[in-house]
């Protein structure tokens, strides 16, 4: 398959390996990203080779041969996702950022993945003048998830560490912690990291000691406060900001973690 970039310099392919498939080694301009939807076999990148199921993803920075040989009995599909360095000239250091090869196996951080690349997919399309922008957005975003992905150990909870799952609640704990404006429902937090629901509570508890609302309205609460006491912007714009949907939800999860209003604690402060 010809890995012909658009004069954007976004691309994301879908490609279907058949059993006779062979790949030569090939070199690009472009940061590849591979996704892995389903076969094995293994990723070779410069002198590494990197064995892949399922899920896994692959970075390929510009200049780095590389070739994909399929598993005999599984032949890989697969998600390409390329990005032409040009869009990374703003920042000389930018492409070095992003983590050569292999990325950390997570499901959560997986899913975000897989969530940007159909969408990605579903914009190219799109007949519509703002293609060019919506997918060189996402696709940025996409090598900035990748180049901020840390896997984070469950250190220090010797009686859940050796438990399934608990490395992966983690992960979305600290990412819960900058992204708590975003959080929806408990059922699509459970679903995102392929926990069950009862497991996911049970976990959840046992590493923060709150229930997932509680924690995910502290945070919420916490982060209104920092901004009634130094903007002046309104209560209505803070709520917003803060991921409630609505302003009555958001005045009495603020009465409950402060014992007071929104306003009331704002003067509190100025006085």
């Amino acid at each position: 398959m010809e890995e012909t970039l658009p004069s954007w310099g976004v691309l994301i392919l879908e490609s279907h390996h058949g059993p006779e498939f062979e790949m030569e080694f090939r070199v690009h301009d472009f940061i590849k990203v591979l996704y892995v939807i389903s076969g094995n076999g293994n990723v070779h990148v410069g002198e590494e080779s990197y064995e892949v199921a399922p899920r896994d993803i692959v970075v390929v920075l510009p200049g780095r041969k590389n070739r994909v040989e399929d598993s005999p009995n599984a032949p890989i599909s697969c998600y390409v996702l390329c990005v032409h360095r040009s869009l990374m000239a703003f920042d000389a250091d930018s492409i070095a950022s992003l983590p050569l090869g292999l990325q950390p196996r997570q499901a959560h951080f997986a899913q975000r993945i897989e969530r940007r690349l159909r969408r990605l997919l579903f914009q190219q399309m799109q007949s519509s003048p703002l293609t060019p922008l919506a997918m060189v957005s996402n696709g940025l975003e996409t090598l900035s998830l990748i180049a901020n992905h840390r896997v984070h150990k469950a250190e220090g909870i010797t009686d859940l560490s050796q438990e399934p799952g608990v490395d992966e609640m983690v992960a979305y704990i600290r990412h819960l912690d900058t992204h708590f404006f975003e959080a929806t429902t408990i059922d699509e937090a459970s679903t995102s990291i392929g926990i069950p629901r009862r497991r996911f509570t049970q976990l959840f508890r046992g590493i923060t000691g709150q229930t997932w609302l509680n924690y995910v309205q502290e945070l919420r609460v916490d982060h209104a406060c920092r901004l009634l006491e130094n903007t002046d912007r309104p209560i209505t714009s803070i709520a917003f900001e803060c991921g409630f949907a609505e302003l009555s939800t958001f005045y009495r999860a603020f009465r409950k973690m402060r014992d007071v209003t929104p306003s009331a604690w704002r003067r509190s402060r100025v006085d």
